[in-house]
């Protein structure tokens, strides 16, 4: 069983590697550091919202739309029970994080789903209509 589970989060991390490198090279930026276990975090919960059990199918991000969910999740433009449903996630992991690193998980991850929704709405045809 632990094998089978190892194997799968062996393929969620290769996934993301090759399919969404941007958002690698963001995790490193900004969560790096000498035990790397914030960039640990920040890869386990990033396999869990890009290649989950609904992956994003062709969607890349790229540096610009990161760049852009950074800011505005750092300027407190991000709903504050995502960050919430964030940081249980994080005291979930079995890694040992300081309250820095976990502040910073979590502005990294809300970050990258803030570039999924916004390439996710600029993808949408204009001519559909939708239905609430």
């Amino acid at each position: 069983m632990i094998h089978h589970t190892e194997s799968l989060a062996d393929h969620d991390v290769s996934w993301l590697a090759i399919r969404q490198p941007a958002v690698v090279r963001l995790l490193e930026r900004e969560l790096a550091s000498p035990d790397n276990d914030a960039f640990a975090a920040g890869l386990a919960l990033a396999c869990r919202v890009l290649a989950g059990r609904t992956p994003l199918g062709e969607l890349r991000l790229d540096h610009a739309s990161l760049a852009t969910g950074m800011a505005a999740v750092r300027s407190g433009r991000c709903d504050r029970a995502m960050v919430r449903s964030l940081r249980d996630q994080i005291d979930e992991l079995p890694v040992a994080l300081t309250r820095a690193e976990q502040d910073a998980v979590a502005t990294t991850i809300a970050a990258v789903i803030w570039a999924v929704l916004d390439a996710s709405v600029r993808d949408l045809d204009l001519d559909e209509t939708l239905v609430a």
